[in-house]
């Protein structure tokens, strides 16, 4: 069978200038008869100088009008590079399967040329004297994503007070002159603004390794705004200090630093609020008080003696220029604190924290010094406040608690059901708050529920009834004490044992304190039968309904 020849194509590509590119990715390579590819061949029919060219290892720059002999295992080896200017061509390739060369395919190879960068730089302010990296203000973009090789900058205010650049080569270069920075460099480039204030066309253009972008003009402002500060209103308790800094809120157009600060104290009465510094612990009203601004902290103020309000004033300066005087009004006040208990209810006999329930408050600030409770439940059941000096406080009586005891007073559900008035007020320091009332339910014991499943014991045998008993209580109270009965009366029956009697008789209460029930035990009948035993407990409130079990002896 006669041979097919086999088919190369390759579409149409471009490249920016100077752009290489493996020949393989854009090759198509088929042959009817499934014969694999031995050979390539290349042919260039780009002759100018700036055109561009095959490479592959033996040669790094194929002449044009050159066949190029490339085996097929080194097909990877192909590049083209793009012209060093822009410009179309035509490149041509074949394949040889071992027996027929492939037509030529020819293909139209463009080179794009270079689009010259972008460089600019918005009109900028800077403050008298400051300094600013040119490279936080620069915008460089290139359409062929080229970087930046260098950078040139112009400055064209020629007066000795404008702004100039700065580089590590030259603190203070001249205006009307070229300046050639790397752009490794460009970091090293600073402008610093005028020793005055004004506005000078400064310049500005980069290069990407082939072109020059257009120069582009930005004006730079030497500025000096001055600086803005404010302190609102203010109300301090009586006889209290505050740190003013904390009130302050300033700003400067231009970022400045505050460098010190003014205040003036209008308040003329013997009574009124002033201001304190180390070096002077009581200002006199009427006089400017120099503050320098790392020192802010230490300037106070402490409430007037009595209520009122007054007149202050503060003024900043950022280094060159003080700003307006800014007017605020200090009251020394007192106010009283707010506390509060929510309505609860508590079991009977049931003990609760009061600090768990009280939430005090003081518009001011101040720290609650002390606390008063009230309790207007006079029922002797009722429930009652106790402290560490007394047990049991009677009702209408205040009771004092420094705000560090708060965590001592507590309050005891009452032993019957039902609700009560309680009260609470704190104490700043200086007044009193209203009294909170609260109301203070005491819900209705639950009898404890204690139980003994029917037990079988064999002749004489012994059992630990702590091992047998069951108890609960809805109101979680834990039982203090137990009592058993045995109800059988035969002389040969079960009964219950105890330390402190060895053979409880029948029909008789056996008292057990909650602590000492693991020293209860009941023996099996010396002969078999059965008997009816009961038990029940005690919460400390009251006592559980009588609970039956049987007592089987077995042989």
């Amino acid at each position: 069978m006669a041979n097919t020849a086999p088919v190369v194509t390759i579409g149409n590509h471009s490249l920016l200038y100077n752009q290489w590119q493996k020949i393989q990715p854009w090759l198509t390579y088929f042959d009817a008869d499934g014969n694999p590819a031995q050979s390539f061949q290349f042919f260039d029919s780009g002759t100018s100088a700036t055109s561009g060219y095959f490479w592959t290892p033996s040669n790094s720059h194929w002449d044009a009008n050159t066949v190029i002999d490339v085996a097929a295992s080194d097909l990877s080896d192909v590049w083209v590079r793009a012209g060093s200017v822009g410009g179309s061509e035509t490149l041509w390739a074949r394949a040889f399967d071992g027996t027929d060369w492939s037509a030529w395919t020819s293909f139209t190879f463009t080179t794009i040329p270079n689009t010259p960068p972008v460089a600019t730089i918005n009109d900028q302010q800077l403050h008298t004297n400051t300094w600013a990296q040119v490279t936080n203000w620069l915008n460089y973009s290139d359409a062929n994503g080229d970087a930046a090789t260098k950078y040139q900058f112009w400055d064209s205010g020629t007066s000795d007070t404008s702004a100039y650049f700065w580089t590590p080569t030259n603190t203070h270069w001249a205006a009307n002159t070229v300046i050639d920075v790397s752009a490794a460099d460009l970091a090293n480039v600073w402008i610093k603004g005028g020793s005055t204030t004004g506005s000078e066309t400064m310049w500005v253009r980069a290069f990407d390794g082939t072109d020059w972008s257009n120069w582009d003009t930005f004006t730079l402002t030497s500025t000096n705004t001055a600086p803005v500060v404010t302190s609102g209103d203010h109300s301090v308790h009586m006889g209290q200090w505050v740190t003013v800094g904390n009130w302050l809120t300033t700003s400067d157009a231009e970022g400045d630093t505050i460098t010190k600060y003014q205040f003036w104290d209008g308040g003329t009465g013997a009574t009124s609020a002033y201001f304190w510094t180390p070096t002077n612990a009581h200002w006199a009203a009427s006089t400017v008080i120099d503050v320098s601004a790392s020192d802010l902290d230490s300037l106070w103020l402490q409430g007037g003696s009595t209520t009122g309000s007054e007149t202050m004033y503060v003024r900043a300066f950022d280094g060159t220029a003080w700003g307006n005087w800014d007017p605020f009004t200090v009251t020394s006040t007192n106010t009283a604190p707010t506390v509060t208990i929510s309505d609860h209810s508590l079991n009977a006999a049931q003990w609760a924290q009061l600090i768990n329930w009280t939430t005090a408050s003081d518009a001011d600030g101040d720290a609650i010094t002390k606390y008063q409770f009230w309790d207007g439940g006079s029922a002797a059941n009722s429930a009652y406040f106790w402290t560490p000096a007394n047990s049991h406080w009677a009702a209408s009586t205040p009771i004092d608690v420094a705000a560090s005891d708060l965590a001592n007073i507590w309050v005891q559900g009452g032993t019957a059901g039902g609700s009560e008035t309680m009260y609470v007020r704190a104490f700043d320091g200086t007044a009193w708050s209203n009294w909170d009332s609260f109301t203070l339910t005491s819900l209705p014991n639950h009898a404890p529920v204690a139980s003994i499943s029917d037990q079988t014991l064999h002749v004489n045998e012994w059992s630990q009834v702590s091992n047998l008993l069951s108890y609960s209580d809805v109101d979680g109270n834990p039982a203090t004490e137990y009592q058993f009965w045995d109800a059988g009366t035969g002389a040969n029956s079960g009964y219950f044992w105890t330390s402190g009697n060895s053979h409880w008789p029948a029909a008789t209460v056996v008292d057990v304190s909650a602590a000492a029930v693991d020293d209860v035990w009941v023996r099996g009948g010396a002969v078999t039968g059965t008997e009816p035993m009961y038990v029940r407990a005690f919460d400390g409130i009251d006592w559980g309904a009588w609970h039956a079990f049987v007592l089987t002896t077995i042989v």
